[in-house]
């Protein structure tokens, strides 16, 4: 099934419903779902072949969603993140931010690994944002508008850049937002916000 940006409510609902989507981001195509939906979730790492251990990307169209993860951390370092994701970059940056303790127990282990903290990024890519802001504020399970985000290919394969090269890999399986991808050079770095450390260059 294909969308485009003005079936945002149709997404949603495809999302919710435990299916798998494939759309653009700032560099490569990414593969994503419902990250509060296990079976979807465990689907995506079947296909990627990829341990649940190393927990999922998940992205987001707001800093404003997601003031639960930012109020803990000092303002200089919630001032850091926010600039790395207003920047113009030819790389985007994601950020392992720890889960408050108003959250622990909500946010699923099979998208975190098991561990503390969540991997997030609020995209660039203006139609993914939109969509992603859409899902915060239609669907009462997940206000965040978080949106499992891994490349689009099978394991050990080329990202896919494009629609058709998306499409090669899964075919009729999954879902697809058309549209570009902003060009960016590579995939997301990704540091940890506690200790400044860069985990994916």
């Amino acid at each position: 099934m294909q969308f485009n940006d003005t079936q945002l409510d149709a997404v949603q609902q495809f999302l919710q419903a435990g299916n798998l989507l494939a759309y653009p981001t700032e560099a490569v195509w990414g593969i994503g779902c419902d990250p509060f939906n296990e079976t979807a979730v465990k689907q995506i790492l079947a296909v990627k072949q990829r341990p649940i251990e190393k927990g999922m990307i998940v992205i987001t169209g707001d800093i404003a969603h997601i003031q639960p993860f930012l109020q803990p951390l000092p303002q200089q370092v919630v001032n850091t993140i926010a600039a790395s994701w207003q920047s113009s970059d030819a790389q985007a940056t994601t950020w392992l931010l720890p889960i408050p303790a108003s959250l622990q127990g909500k946010i699923p282990e099979w998208v975190t690994g098991g561990r503390d903290s969540l991997a997030i990024r609020v995209i660039s890519h203006p139609m993914i944002a939109k969509l992603c802001n859409h899902i915060a504020h239609v669907d009462n399970n997940n206000p965040f508008g978080f949106l499992v985000s891994t490349s689009c290919n099978l394991s050990g394969l080329t990202p896919a850049t494009d629609f058709a090269a998306a499409y090669h890999y899964f075919g009729d399986a999954i879902g697809y937002l058309l549209g570009d991808t902003l060009g960016f050079v590579r995939p997301s770095q990704i540091f940890d916000a506690l200790t400044h450390q860069q985990v994916r260059a």
